[in-house]
This record gives structure tokens, C-alpha cells and sequence, in this order.
């Protein structure tokens, strides 16, 4: 059972750190996909963002998210942390890009898919909250 929590704690993490890194590759393209689903993101944060367009620093934000989030469930480190902040992101995700209740088609068939595939991976991520970093894990190795 210990080498099933460890390997299932290393699987689920993989998807993010992936799409982090590619979003950080193509951040305009995320932007513009924000932008495009019509991300609720206020005018008042720009004079803090240091001249970045803001959905572009939400797109950086997003990505980071994911790989550090991913990186501290792969290792074992605060998984539990990194687990709740993916699941909060990943719900978001689900209502503000795969808003499939709202479109019509093609586009609610593949949306719908996708937001019952993050509902699952939401599973995943709630069952590491409530097991934590389990065995193999960064924070059970002793001190030195």
C-alpha cells in the first residue's frame, strides 16, 4: 500500500508540472486564451504588475502555480499544500475556462469532458490532502 500512495502521489502531480512549463513556453498564448474566456481580472492591479499586460502576469501566476504546486506534491514536500492550492486552481479552472454549461455543440462536448477529466484529478488532489506527503516522501527522511 505504501508503494501505491508514493507512486500515485508522483503520477498525479505530472500533468501539472507539464502544463506549467508549457505555459510558461507560451505565456501569450495563455494570456490571450484568459482574455479571450474573459478571465475576471480587475484594472486596478496593473499599476502592480511593472508594465506586464495582466493577463500575461496571470499567466505567469498560472504557471507557477502548477509547477511549484506539482513539484511539491511529486517530492513530497508540503504535499498537502501543494495539493489544496492545485485544487482550488484546477476548480477555477473548471469555471472559468470549461464553462461547458454555458456553450453550445462541439465546444460544450470537449469543455464538458474536460471539466469531469479535472473533477477526477480534483479526487486525486483531495485524497493528498487528506493523506499528506504519505511514505517516500522529502519530509520523512530523518534529519541529519
Amino acid at each position: 500500500m505504501n508503494v501505491a500512495y508514493a507512486l500515485g502521489r508522483i503520477f498525479v502531480p505530472v500533468v501539472f508540472i507539464v502544463a506549467g512549463i508549457n505555459k510558461f513556453i507560451n505565456v501569450a498564448g495563455i494570456a490571450k486564451m484568459l482574455a479571450d474566456n474573459k478571465v475576471p481580472l480587475p484594472d486596478e492591479v496593473a499599476p502592480y504588475l511593472g508594465g506586464i499586460p495582466k493577463f500575461e502576469a496571470l499567466g505567469y501566476l498560472i504557471a507557477a502555480v502548477e509547477v511549484i504546486g506539482g513539484l511539491m506534491i511529486l517530492v513530497g514536500f508540503k504535499a498537502r499544500w501543494g495539493a489544496l492550492m492545485l485544487l482550488v486552481f484546477t476548480a477555477c479552472t473548471i469555471f472559468f475556462v470549461h464553462h461547458f454549461w454555458d456553450m453550445d455543440g462541439a465546444a460544450a462536448a470537449m469543455n464538458q469532458t474536460q471539466a469531469l477529466k479535472n473533477l477526477s484529478i480534483m479526487g486525486a488532489l483531495l485524497l493528498i490532502v487528506a493523506g499528506g506527503s504519505g511514505p517516500h516522501a522529502l519530509e520523512r527522511r530523518p534529519a541529519a
